[in-house]
């Protein structure tokens, strides 16, 4: 499973990476050109010009077969004024790729203090079904019984004692109904 997610992952980076290249293109092109014509910035911050004629400026600039959607995110910029942000957002969209968010947490909950070895075990299993950058914390629930509650992100894992006996409860009450 752990070599099929890193296939997968590979192949998701190579995409985002090709059109994060598409985007930071179109970007570039349209920040370069405002900083070297000042009447298309006049035209695109004017108060007096509509968007029909501040989007023909704008693709005047763009690269040729540039997706409607960075486009529209452009459009948005002139729209709020925010078009010096660009080199931002471009910084921004690099550092996404690059994994820089922020890291992903794993709670582990365990009924008795695990060992250093079951702690190490843990870590490199979670780390090679969910890749690297975990931040693990171990803590102990006696109210468990038996087993774990681990979650990861959005995933919740509970091979406790107690969710096993609960499962069990709605089987036995659901037969007797």
């Amino acid at each position: 499973m752990s070599e099929s997610r890193n296939k997968a992952n590979r192949y998701a980076q190579a995409i985002l990476e090709a059109m994060l290249d598409q985007w930071q293109a179109a970007l570039t092109q349209v920040s370069d050109a405002l900083a070297q014509n000042s009447r298309l910035r006049s035209t695109l911050e004017s108060a007096t010009k509509d968007a029909d004629e501040k989007m023909k400026a704008l693709r005047g600039v763009l690269p040729k077969g540039t997706a409607p959607e960075i486009e529209n995110f452009l459009s948005l910029l002139v729209q709020e004024g925010d078009l010096d942000t660009i080199p931002s957002v471009i910084r921004e969209l690099r550092a996404g790729l690059a994994g820089q968010s922020e890291p992903q947490k794993a709670e582990i909950v365990s009924a008795m203090e695990l060992s250093e070895q079951e702690q190490a075990d843990l870590r490199r299993r979670l780390t090679d079904e969910h890749g690297e950058g975990l931040i693990f914390s171990f803590r102990v629930d006696p109210s468990l019984l038996g087993g774990l509650r681990v979650r990861v992100g959005d995933t919740l894992i509970d091979n406790s004692v107690v969710s096993r006996l609960a499962a069990m409860r709605e089987i036995v009450s659901a037969s007797v109904r």
